[in-house]
Parts: C-alpha cells; structure tokens; sequence
C-alpha cells in the first residue's frame, strides 16, 4: 500500500472516531442525550454504568477526543521525521484502549453502544493503518509531495467532525410534548408541567427559582405539579408525595409543596406537622394519606414522563419545550416567552442537518483534493 494511501485512511477512520467521541461527550455531559435518545438502548446502559467515567472525573470520550485530536496532528506533519515516530505508537496505544472498552461492554456491562463500537473499531484500523504507513515509509524514503488531499483539508475535516456534533444539540428542534402531558395544557395559557421529588436537591433548588420566572406572567401559566419520587436513593421522597397530593384534595396543594421544598424534615410525622400548620381537615388528610389510590395516582403522575424516556429529575414543559434539570434562569426565561409568543420549538430537521454536514464535509474534501492536484501538476 502507498504511503499516501495508508496515512489516507488513518486519517479517515481518525474521522469517523472523532466524530462518534464528539456524540459521546454530548450525551454524558448533558441532561438530555441528543444521540442515544432511547432509555432502554445500549447506549444509555453503558452510560448509566458508570464506566464512562476516568477516576469518576473526566469523561471517557473526553479522552477520545484528547487522543484521536492527537493522531490527528501526528499525521498531518511532514512524512518521515515525528510522524514516523511517533503515529504508529499513538495509534497502537488507542488500538489497545479500543480493545479493553470492546471487552468491558462485551463481558461486563453486556450491552454495546453503537458510538462506542464505532470508535472502538475506528481504532483499530487506525492502528492497523498506522502500522502499514510506518513499514512503508521504512520500506522506502517518503515523498514529501504525495497526498491525496491537502493538510488543510484534512485539518478542516477534524474541525468538522468535532463540531458538527457539538452544535447538533443547539440546531436540533424539540420533540413534540407527549400527548399524556399535553392533556394538561390550557389554550391560550403559557402551560408548565413539572415533574419533580421533593427530596431531590435540584429539585428543592429550582423550586423558588421556577416561581420567581412565573410570577412575571400573573394570571397567564396554568401550573400542573405532578410527582415522581426517587424512593431507592430518596426514602422520604414517597411521604412527601403523598403529602403533597393529599393537600391537593383540599385545595393547597402548592402551599404543601412550598412547605415540603424548604422542610428539613420529610418524614410522616413532620409532613403532617405542616398540614397541622395549614389548616387542613386532618381527619380527612389522614385517611387520604393511608389510601392506596393516592399511592397508585403518584404512580400514575411518574409513568406518564417515565413513558416520555425519563431523562431526569426536575423535569418542566414550558410549552413547546422541554427543560431537563435545574438550568440556569434564562434558560426557563427563553422558555416562558417563547410560550407566552405561542411560538413552537423551531430548529432543523435531522436529515437536513445530515446533508448539511455532509455537503460541508464533500466540499472540503473536493477543495482540498484539487489544491492538491494541482499542486502537483506545478511541481511534476
């Protein structure tokens, strides 16, 4: 194989890896995975393995990105000199990092993420190609001229690669509000749906916050609270819920939830200390507390977003979107005013995204493989 060819390939499966450790880092440093969207997929089981993580700190594709970027600049040095030295190395080292990630799903986690297997395969033909670029270069001194597109180009290209990913969370429109959840919305309101557990910390810490961004649009959100509590790492957070639901029943089910968010007590007792506190028919909130429907209409709150893939905890519709997490104020700010605009989530099309990208990515390529073309012509 020509030394123009091999170091092609390199490149091209350098690509492919950078590519799919760009989709990686979005989906494990982001509340909502924008790639591997489905809960059940084996994607989202490596995640949530917690073998995604170095040292429980840095992310694993993190680390791709770090090591393909460097395979990368390795091979667009001049041939011969630190290239010779130093690819065929760094590549063997991510073909052997490639081999035990392969293994970890296969015999461990026993699921495979697809963007996993692509750049775990990815590195070991970059390996193999690495190898091959070296024995010729050996073989044979290198010939500076011979490249099939220009470094630029191919530079270009690992640009592309890394961010075409990275904005695609940014570009890409919302998913539609699931009909369960709509069933909710009023006409004519700025309609917010919350899901949330009254132990979890986020949650306590947007509540104040989320009233704060309503209180802008007096008389103008319809607000549905609804329950979904953590009970295996929140023990108190079904107590709570039960509170909160039964206070519903008389009419001061968001002074409960107030009270529930700044207690520091969720327990039974102290959960009926504050329905004491508020006046409720206690009589009446006890046997509701007690009666296994509230616990199977909790249930039925949680379904309907653990039906809408569950991506975590708050969870809050505003409309036409969908806010994961405690994010920052404008972010809910951008969400409010969109609704109360009755403007619907916009963005692009994933198909079209996909051409875009692609009609980028061929015309970098085309550009850089006629420079080079004609490169060589002035200097045959």
């Amino acid at each position: 194989m020509r030394p123009a060819h091999s170091i092609s390939l390199v490149r091209l499966f350098t690509l492919v890896a950078l590519a799919a450790s760009a989709a990686l880092f979005v989906d494990y440093t982001s509340y909502t995975p924008a790639f591997c969207t489905a809960a059940n997929s084996g994607c989202a089981a490596v995640r949530a393995s917690g073998y995604g993580m170095l040292l429980g700190l840095i992310p694993v594709p993190l680390a791709g990105l770090i090591g393909f970027g460097a395979v990368l600049v390795v091979s667009l040095l001049p041939a011969g000199g630190l290239r010779k030295r130093l690819l065929a190395p760094l590549a063997v080292a991510g073909g052997a990092g490639g081999v035990l990630l392969f293994a970890l799903q296969a015999l461990i986690i026993k699921r495979f993420c697809e963007y996993c297997v692509a750049t775990d395969v990815s590195s070991l033909l970059i390996a193999r190609f690495a190898v091959i670029h070296r024995q010729s270069l050996t073989a044979k001194p290198p010939d500076q001229n011979k490249e099939i597109v220009a470094r630029w180009g191919w530079a270009a290209l690992g640009g592309l690669a890394i961010a075409a990913p990275l904005v695609w969370p940014h570009a890409r429109p919302e998913p539609p509000v699931p009909a369960p959840i709509r069933a909710f919305y009023i006409p004519g309101k700025i309609n917010v749906v919350e899901f949330a557990d009254y132990e979890c910390p986020f949650c306590r810490g947007l509540a104040p916050r989320l009233k704060q961004v309503m209180n802008a649009y007096p008389g103008r959100v319809n607000f549905v609270r609804l329950n979904l509590p953590l009970e295996r790492i929140h023990p108190q957070a079904r107590d709570a819920a039960r509170a909160q639901v039964c206070a519903a029943e008389q009419g001061k089910g968001e002074q409960m939830a107030d009270a529930l968010f700044e207690a520091k007590e969720l327990s039974t007792k102290g959960n009926r200390r504050i329905a004491v506190g508020m006046g409720l028919d206690m009589d009446r909130f006890d046997k509701c507390v007690a009666d296994a429907a509230t616990d199977k209409r909790i249930d039925q709150q949680g379904k309907l977003l653990r039906d809408a893939g569950f991506p975590g905890l708050p969870t809050t519709y505003v409309g036409a979107d969908k806010v994961v997490g405690a994010q920052p104020d404008d972010v809910f700010r951008k969400a409010f005013e969109q609704a109360a605009r009755g403007d619907s989530a916009q963005g692009i099309p994933g198909w079209l995204y996909l051409l875009i990208v692609g009609v980028l990515a061929l015309g970098l390529a085309g550009a850089g493989a006629l420079q080079e073309s004609r490169r060589r012509a002035r200097t045959a």
